[in-house]
Parts: structure tokens; sequence; C-alpha cells
């Protein structure tokens, strides 16, 4: 997350969380809110008694959250500092309120490593907490208020910047698909806004003040997927040194979001779809079902029918996910936004815009879609120092690159794999074959890249064990 992500957080913050909740009971709605707002993590609250004591005997309010290591809660306690715990990667955060511990903030990462920007999110939820938990503090009161204030999180939805015909269509089905239970499939190319679309569908549904749980099926190897998705008990398998809750789990009465679907092993659709049929599943080494109630929205750029028919996706999981179907445009359908885009991305830098930089702008393809968009804004932002825009200060992807038309020359019969193909290869040549920069304008990741470079047969072999 940059820094305007943080900043909105912190305005969301200091109007959504409740200032009134219940004596004595958790933190529901606040729970509620960050962990559907601060989707990468899993957070539990534990309250400090009146001598500023953390009970020994229950260290957090939420149940099966991960172990963590109690060093690391002594060194937080003793230090005033975040620290990570060396298992699960939690993140211990003391709350405190004029130096006094109000209570401790668990934060469980759900997708990996903690960076900087995440860390910074959690300790601005972690103060306002401290604030939350000091019943003296001038301006809160302690009462059974919680129903009432948990209107607010209702009209929370992300908001999906544009006016063209086609977004309108896209918001108006979100707006009739939401409030039901059906399953969804968002398709469109990478960088387009399906995580977006998602939110917006989960923070419009009856769903809305329970977890929203994201994870992206190509990102990460089927073994790790499996785990991530399903958990694992303990002595599962080597370094399994406790019982994990998998991502359906923590998801439970909310909204399951999986990202890169058509990226997911046949094999492992096999147990999506068992879940999807039954309602529950079994963590990796367990031998108890697990009975959880999410409901699924699924994303993908690939073409499913195609994969379908090639035997690369179960065709019966595939009739499942896609109850309903959206089709979330690419830039290059719905030009008429750059303006509002480029205002919204940049707070201002669409006024310095000369106007054959913005006719250059909409010549080009946008093959990266919203996400090179946003790059591309936040590279002229700095570049110009707060001065007028011109060509020569756009990216040299944009100058030098010619739009790729809908009629690029190729012929109208050449498959859709073949067309990507040559795509890829053009952007390859035109990077000097940095596979990196490559992906970033693409708009995928490196390991789609790779993935996709190895299945055209055209992976270096000195690229083969990446």
């Amino acid at each position: 997350m940059g820094s305007t992500s943080a900043l909105s957080m912190i305005r969301k913050l200091n109007e959504q969380i409740p200032y009134s909740v219940k004596k004595g009971e958790e933190f529901v709605d606040t729970l509620a809110f960050l962990n559907r707002e601060l989707s990468f993590a899993q957070f539990a609250i534990a309250k400090a008694s009146s001598n500023g004591e953390l009970p020994k005997d229950q260290y957090f309010a939420s149940k099966n959250f991960p172990v963590f290591d109690p060093r690391a809660l002594d060194q937080a306690i003793a230090q005033k500092q975040s620290t990570v715990g060396t298992l699960n990667q939690v993140l211990i955060i003391p709350c405190l309120f004029e130096g006094q511990l109000a209570g401790v903030l668990f934060a469980h990462h759900l997708r990996g490593q903690w960076n900087q920007s995440e860390m910074i999110l959690a300790e601005i939820a972690a103060t306002e907490l401290a604030r939350l938990m000091t019943p003296s503090q001038p301006g809160l009161t302690i009462s059974a208020g919680l129903k009432s204030k948990s209107k607010t999180f209702k009209s929370i939805a992300p908001e999906i910047i544009g006016s063209s015909d086609k977004l309108k269509q896209i918001l108006s089905m979100i707006d009739r698909v939401a409030p039901t239970t059906a399953s969804v499939l968002v398709l469109g190319e990478s960088g387009t806004g399906k995580e977006l679309v998602a939110r917006r569908i989960h923070a419009l549904s009856d769903r809305r003040d329970l977890p929203f749980v994201a994870i992206n099926c190509g990102a990460i190897t089927e073994t790790l997927l499996e785990s991530e998705l399903f958990g694992h008990e303990k002595g599962a398998f080597t370094g399994a040194s406790s019982t994990k809750k998998g991502l359906v789990e923590v998801a439970h009465g909310g909204t399951l979001f999986l990202d890169e679907i058509g990226e997911m092993a046949l094999s492992l659709q096999a147990k999506l779809l068992r879940f999807l049929q039954e309602g529950e599943f079994f963590r990796v080494g367990g031998k108890e079902p697990i009975h959880v109630d999410v409901r699924i929205v699924s994303a993908t750029n690939r073409d499913l029918e195609s994969e379908v028919r090639n035997g690369k996706f179960r065709e019966d999981l595939y009739y499942r996910l896609n109850t309903i179907t959206l089709k979330s445009p690419s830039l290059r359908e719905r030009k008429e936004d750059l303006p509002l885009l480029i205002e919204h991305f940049s707070s201002g830098t669409m006024a310095l815009l000369s106007r054959e930089a913005l006719e250059c702008l909409k010549q080009y393809s946008w093959p990266g879609n919203i996400r090179e968009l946003q790059n591309a804004v936040e590279r002229m932002r700095i570049l110009s120092g707060g001065g007028p825009i011109d060509i020569q200060d756009l990216p040299s992807t944009l100058r030098n690159r010619s739009p790729l038309p809908a009629s690029s020359g190729a012929p109208v019969e050449m498959p859709l794999e073949e067309l990507e193909r040559i795509h890829i290869l053009r952007c390859l040549d035109h990077f000097d074959g940095n596979k990196t920069r490559a992906a970033q304008s693409l708009g995928i990741t490196i390991k789609t890249l790779y993935n996709k470079l190895h299945r055209y047969g055209i992976l270096d072999k000195t690229d083969a064990t990446l």
C-alpha cells in the first residue's frame, strides 16, 4: 500500500471505528472493520486490565488464532513498540494511550511477509484502538450501542472511478448481484480492477460486516496454495509446527476472493469443487470435516471456456463458479475515463497535462490497463516537479511505442493464445529481455510471465529453475 492508501485508511479509521462498545465484550464491529479494510491480515485484540497488565490465561479474543512466540509479546510490551513474532508472521502491537498499555493488537499476515506500509497501517489501527479501550478518554462512552454503529460499516464500498457506458453497465450489474448469495466469476485482463469489483460486491452484500479474504491462486505453488486455502494440522508436513487455519476458514460468514482461478492446478480444483458442493473441507493432515459458510467470488484473465475444452480446467467447477459472470472492461474500452482516472491517481496532475500529452495517452493501447496507468501517472507526477507535463515527460513506453489497435494486422482467425504470445515477445524485446519490467508493463506477476514463457516453450534454460 502506498501513501494514498495510508491516508485513506487514517480517514476511514477516524470516521468509521465505533467509539461505543459493550463493556467486557469483544470489539466485534472494530474487528470486522479491520479484517475487511486490511484484508491482508487477520486481527485479534487482547484488552489489558485497569492496572495495565495483560491477562495470562487468555492472550487474545479470537479463538484458534495462530500461535506466536510468547517472548515476542513480552518484548513488545517491555519496549512499547511493534514486534514480529517468529511464528506465523504475527505482528504484535501494544495499544498505548498516554504511555499506558490499554491492550495488544495481534495481526497475522495472510499473504507473506510484513512490509513497512502494512505495518504503519496496523499501528494506526492500534493507536485508535488504544483510545477506544480507555473508558476515561473524553468523548468515548461504554454502552451497548454496537447495533446502531454497525450501520456505518454498511455504507462503505470501494469507489470505482469513471463514467463511461462500459463502466456503468458493470456497476449496475454489481448492484443487482451483490445482495444475492450467488457465486460470481469476474473476467477481464490483468490490471482492470477485478479485485475492486469483488470488494464492491462484498461491501454491498449482507456479508459486509464479516471478512473479505483474497488470495492470488497464481502467485504460489500448488502445495502451498492448498495449505493457504484449507489450513493444516500440526505435524501434517515438515515445518508444520502448529495448527493453522486456512483462508476458507478465516472467511467464514464473509467472502472469499479467488484471484487468477485459471492458474489453479487440476488436483486442487477437485478439492475446491468438493468444498463448493458440500460446504465442508479437511485441513491438510486433518481427519475431521470443517463446515463453513462463505461466498465465492473468483476472477481470471483466461478464457475458461477454452481452458475447459482443452482439459486444463474442470467443467463442473467452471459451472459452479460462474453462476453470475461479470466482465471488467479494459482501459482500451473506456478511454473516456482517462481524465477522471488520471485526476484520481495524481491529485491534480490532470490540470497540468498538455493537450498533446493527453492525446498521446488516449492513443496508447494500455496493455497493463489501470495498473499501468497508475504507475505512469505516478512517474509523471514525480518527474514533472509540479510543472506542466508535455509529451517529453511521458514514459518512453508511451512515447516511442505505437498503439496496438483492435485491428493490428493479425489474421482474424489467429488463436488468442498466439496473439498473446506475439505481444509478450514484443514486450520482452522492447525491454531488452528484462522480464521484471516486461511483467510490470503487461500487468501480470513475474511468476505468471514465467509460466506463460514455459508454456510457449521459449523459456531460457538458465531461467528454467526460477
